[in-house]
């Protein structure tokens, strides 16, 4: 268990890291992965492919990952803190 709650953590950072890397895109035109290792260089690729392999970690394990760390869903959090 706590082996999974480690993979759950680096996939959090690792979609962390790729979602700040893509607000700076957004927000000042800037690609920190292309000016630290090239623009679309085998290091690029594969940081773009770790980002998107994080993602999915997150998006389908999304429940899974919930009832390791012990957290409520979220509308079943919101309704049960507001009533």
């Amino acid at each position: 268990n706590s082996y999974l709650k480690g993979i759950d953590l680096i996939a959090a950072v690792i979609l962390a890291v790729g979602g700040l890397c893509w607000g700076a895109v957004g927000l000042f035109a800037f690609n920190p992965v292309e000016a630290a290792f090239g623009v679309m260089s085998r290091i690029s690729r594969l940081i773009y492919l770790l980002f998107g392999l994080a993602a999915l970690y997150e998006i389908i394990f999304y429940r899974v990952i919930q009832r390791r760390w012990e957290c409520k869903a979220w509308p079943e959090a919101a309704m049960t803190s507001a009533g």
